[in-house]
């Protein structure tokens, strides 16, 4: 039936009423629809670097919902709100007309994305609006006092339902040319899987993608994640977090040494996804002033380098573009289980840099399957020491042992027992063992060639070359 301005006006209002605030019992009673609604302790958004800048408390007991969120570098806390929990229901397309504006109303599953839009009665003349047999807005026109290609059609918008009435594409065309689309998706309980926003680009004669959101779903139906996309770049996403559910990162930074006194540092990144299943990866790294990644040493590891190359590119703001991908399209060995260590990151530090402790972030992680599926981590701060143990700081007189190499052997002379440690000249750490007063000897054939730092525990520093 097509509706006149007043009495599509009329329905809509009755429509939005029906939508709008709910008294408490009404609340209770969606809330015990397990299948619709879940209670996470929190939902944190993440940008596209991995640092949160939302955060959504929820109460399950007082049916309550607290939201944080961060506003020109500070945080902007909320106060609790009713809640029915957190939901990706399908909503219904709605028009909704009052003295200044149209306004239309399409589905955005709890700002999975930012719903709808308006248009200034200004601008339009008159509009009629389309609905179906169940009540479904199927199309809408606003037409203008303005002609363009022969026609007053301004804004025409078409809607398009499957067969349990949610929407699967809204069409809209501008002076009848076909200017926008929103596709959405849904999993078998109906919960909207994926809205992707696309617009036509006249300059370029192709269609641009403007937002794309993917939610990620458990097996018993509850959201943990949703991923979004601007303009094919990955921008954001949502991690869901649930008293029941432990959350294993997929990234982790280990073997973190300190600067010594060749003003070089350095540190592992661990991934926990099987190899086999990467199709490619990336991670930023930003260092602090004073600090710059040292390319020749930075690489990827033996678990690694034999299916995967490793491309690094410099980006502003004193950081870094690690890029990992693969070498063929064949598939590479499986090595599914623990986390392996995948890249070693090194790094120099300027010598005017002073002593003390300084953060090193690693942000922007991001990996893609080999199936198209999205593995985004939060950023991960690693704790940079400056010690620079060693020169000018090497111990003399009788607590400074005498060490030497021979014949493959590391030789410690100690008046004292002691703990060592061997660092190789990228800082990592290669050996560590107690030693005792008097000769100490070390087997050097198990440490790569070349210059390697022996440091005790009571603070000394020596230098020895094994060749």
């Amino acid at each position: 039936m097509v509706s006149a301005m007043g009495q599509g006006n009329e329905h809509e209002v009755r429509v939005v009423e029906r939508k709008g605030y709910q008294k408490q019992n009404e609340i209770e009673n969606r809330y015990d629809n397990g299948n619709n609604y879940w209670w996470p302790d929190s939902v944190i958004d993440f940008n596209s670097a991995g640092e949160p800048d939302r955060k959504a408390y929820y109460n399950e007991k007082n049916l309550t919902e607290t939201v944080d969120y961060l506003l020109e570098g500070s945080w902007v806390y909320g106060d609790q709100q009713n809640s029915n929990g957190y939901s990706l229901i399908p909503e219904k397309v709605r028009l909704y007309i009052d003295d200044a504006w149209i306004h239309l109303f399409y589905p955005g599953a709890q700002t999975l994305m930012s719903n709808g839009t308006r248009l200034s009665s200004m601008l339009y003349k008159s509009h009629t609006a389309v609905y179906d047999d169940k009540d479904n807005l199927v199309s809408t026109e606003w037409k203008s006092d303005f002609y363009h290609n022969g026609t007053d059609n301004y804004i025409e918008y078409r809607i398009k339902y499957n067969e349990k009435n949610n929407p699967v594409l809204i069409e809209k065309f501008f002076y009848d040319s076909l200017s926008e689309t929103i596709q959405y998706e849904y999993n078998n309980n109906d919960h909207v899987s994926l809205v992707k926003w696309d617009e036509w680009d006249e300059g370029k004669n192709k269609w641009i993608l403007i937002i794309k959101h993917i939610a990620i779903f458990e097996d018993n139906g509850r959201p943990v994640a949703w991923h979004g996309f601007r303009d094919t770049f990955f921008s954001t996403y949502r991690i869901f977090y649930y008293s029941d559910r432990n959350i294993t990162p997929n990234t982790e930074v280990e073997n973190n040494n300190p600067v010594g006194s060749d003003n070089k540092g350095s540190f592992d990144v661990d991934v926990n996804i099987p190899t086999d299943s990467i199709g490619n990866g990336s991670i930023t790294v930003t260092f602090p002033e004073g600090f710059t990644l040292d390319e020749t040493n930075t690489s990827l590891t033996l678990d690694f380098a034999g299916d995967f190359e490793l491309k690094i590119t410099k980006q502003d703001d004193n950081s870094w573009l690690l890029e990992i991908n693969p070498k063929t399209l064949k598939s590479a060995t499986t090595r599914a289980g623990d986390a392996k260590t995948m890249l070693h990151v090194a790094y120099k530090v300027d010598e005017k840099t002073k002593k003390g402790t300084y953060d090193i972030s690693v942000n922007s992680i991001l990996f893609e399957t080999k199936g198209g599926n999205y593995i985004p981590e939060p950023a991960i701060t690693v704790p940079a020491e400056v010690n620079r143990w060693g020169v000018g700081n090497e111990l003399t007189g009788a607590s400074s042992p005498a060490v030497f190499v021979n014949a493959q052997t590391i030789c410690i002379q100690t008046e004292s027992a002691d703990r060592i440690t061997v660092y190789s000249v990228a800082g990592s750490k290669l050996y560590e063992a107690p030693i005792q007063a008097g000769m100490n000897a070390i087997n050097a054939a198990q440490f790569p060639q070349g210059l390697l730092f022996v440091r005790g525990s009571s603070g000394w520093v020596k230098k020895v070359l094994n060749q």
